[in-house]
């Protein structure tokens, strides 16, 4: 019986065009691209349950409480969660059996659009939520006709979340190759990544990151509908073909929510002017979205420091080996930004994206040796930084480094410059916030991590695991275990996330499930001591590692 309900309730979120996220047991989660959809999914969806319970008998009935939220969720891989989630979730607690509760947001944004009642509930206090929330029950047709009482009766719970952006968004799908001559990817790639590399430094734009986009080279898909998919307002696309010494570029930039093209054109232009079609490109973009540039973006985004024709293809090359996010081509894209900074010394591209893949081998463990791969990042990031035309990728690393060695203050000014210059930047953003969370404002770490999930779009377990981190030191123990358990999901093994959730676990006296994520962590790590943990742990306030270690030596960790 409760499968057809499920069934019922599936089918009219996706007639509303929401998509369920997942079942969990007799609770269902979905997302909507309009509120207005979630909300008239959600009235259809009562009013139905109320007519199919009029032909059951009491005991068979069942009812269903929904609660529906307009925020910033955390999405990936088929699944979201975060505060909007969990005021979802919160609501439908609210709710009666039968009811629908909103969030303030939800009825300022619908208004009177729906033919529904609304009665006001008041200021709530909602569990690990920092402000309260004002909610509203929801009086459906159904409801105000259905006077029969249900508190005694089963209730099963839905929780419908919203997602919007808080600036003008744009996501840059992998630009089609048309030529036929074998290794030709690399152009259509690289004039791709440096649009992207000059648009992620404006503060006016929410630029989605590139590996979010890499899915799509080889899926054939409409501009709306990915659009939709990725929650942006516009989608940039286009294709590349190099004939000889010249090169054929057509581009459009789509209005999701209309369908039409704002803006397309197409270009023939010789190959050493590539830099000029990629600057050209870019103006366009933000004139057509009418971004307002703040003093000193100008003089930034634009690759006017390009002399040497053999540049470009340096440059190019070394992005799209860098995106792809593996050791190999971590290397190859060294090679290719060294070979760039030789030519071409007054580009800041070349030093900072060298200290990037300097970086990636000491994080991601790709080296023998990580002290020497830091030390080889810090020594081109300080010389990236000192750039005047700088693109702020060498700030993000720098800052990451100097925390590492204790200089909190230092870092935080680092990792600020970097947000300064690089406002779309998942890294630039998940640096600062690592920096203030070990600083100890660890309420600032959640708000900018956040926005590097939310730039990010596919999310690494290591940026989760700053997240959890962050909500922990925050004490939000309830969303640092769920960002735990959703890191672990993404990756197993070796996982750092493994210690916070057995820290959450004994810091929120759960001793039982502590004691054996501790069996979990030695079962994998035989060596594993608290002494060497606590030296990666680099807090400013003692007294907060100490909390940290020693809940994880109560879990039954050695030291």
């Amino acid at each position: 019986m409760l499968s057809e309900f499920l069934d019922l309730i599936s089918a009219r979120i996706q007639s509303h065009h929401g998509q369920v996220m997942h079942f969990a047991g007799d609770a269902v989660l979905a997302k909507f691209d309009a509120i207005v959809d979630a909300l008239s999914s959600a009235i259809e969806i009562q009013d139905e349950l109320i007519a199919r319970n009029k032909s059951l008998t009491e005991d068979s009935q069942v009812h269903f409480r929904i609660g529906i939220n307009l925020g910033d969720v955390i999405e990936d891989r088929g699944d979201i969660y975060g505060d909007g989630v969990n005021i979802a979730a919160r609501l439908e607690a609210l709710a009666k059996p039968g009811g629908i509760c909103i969030s303030e947001a939800v009825r300022s944004t619908i208004k009177d659009t729906l033919d529904v009642e609304y009665e006001e509930m008041g200021e709530q206090a909602l569990k690990n939520i920092e402000n309260p929330v004002k909610a509203y029950s929801v009086l459906t047709r159904g409801a105000l006709k259905n006077s029969k009482k249900s508190g005694d009766q089963k209730s099963e719970s839905v929780a419908l979340d919203f997602k919007s952006p808080d600036r003008p968004s744009i996501a840059i799908l992998p630009f089609k190759c048309l030529s036929s001559g074998p290794d030709q990817d690399y152009l259509a790639d690289g004039i791709r990544l440096g649009i992207q590399a000059s648009l992620v430094q404006l503060t006016g734009l929410f630029l989605i990151n590139v590996r979010a986009l890499n899915a799509y080279k080889s899926r054939e898909i409409p501009a709306v509908e990915a659009g939709n998919e990725l929650g942006v307002a516009y989608i940039f696309e286009g294709t590349v073909q190099q004939a000889g010494d010249r090169v054929r570029a057509t581009v459009q930039l789509t209005e999701v929510v209309t369908g039409r093209a704002i803006w397309a054109e197409n270009y023939d232009r010789v190959l050493d002017d590539i830099f000029d079609l990629q600057d050209e490109i870019t103006r366009e973009v933000i004139s057509s979205l009418n971004i307002k540039l703040l003093s000193g973006e100008i003089g930034r985004i634009w690759a006017k420091k390009i002399t040497n024709p053999k540049a470009h293809q340096y440059f190019y090359r070394g992005l799209s080996h860098l995106y792809e996010g593996k050791k190999e081509d971590n290397q190859i894209a060294r090679e290719m930004f060294e070979k760039l900074y030789e030519i071409e010394p007054n580009f800041v591209a070349g030093p900072s994206n060298i200290a990037v893949t300097y970086w990636n081998d000491g994080f991601f463990n790709w080296t023998n040796s990580q002290s020497e791969s830091y030390a080889l990042a810090e020594k081109w990031a300080v010389k990236a930084a000192q750039y005047e035309d700088n693109n702020g990728l060498g700030h993000a690393v720098l800052g990451y480094l100097q925390l590492l060695k204790g200089r909190h203050e230092e870092a935080l000014d680092t990792c600020t410059k970097a947000m300064e210059l690089r406002a779309s930047c998942p890294l630039a953003n998940v640096m600062r916030g690592l920096v203030l969370n070990y600083i100890g404002d660890s309420t600032a770490a959640v708000r900018d991590i956040r926005e590097a999930l939310h730039l990010q779009r596919v999310y690494p377990p290591w940026m989760i695991n700053f997240l959890a981190t962050a909500y922990r030191d925050s004490g939000d123990l309830d969303l640092s275990i769920s960002a735990a358990k959703e890191s672990l999901r993404l990756a197993q093994e070796r996982n750092d996330a493994q210690l916070i959730l057995c820290s959450d676990y004994e810091i929120s006296a759960d001793h039982q499930n502590a004691a054996s994520v501790a069996e979990n962590i030695i079962g994998q790590d035989p060596s594993f001591s608290l002494a060497k943990y606590a030296g990666s742990l680099p807090y400013k306030n003692s007294a907060t590692l100490e909390r940290v270690v020693g809940a994880l030596r109560e879990a039954g960790l050695p030291d």
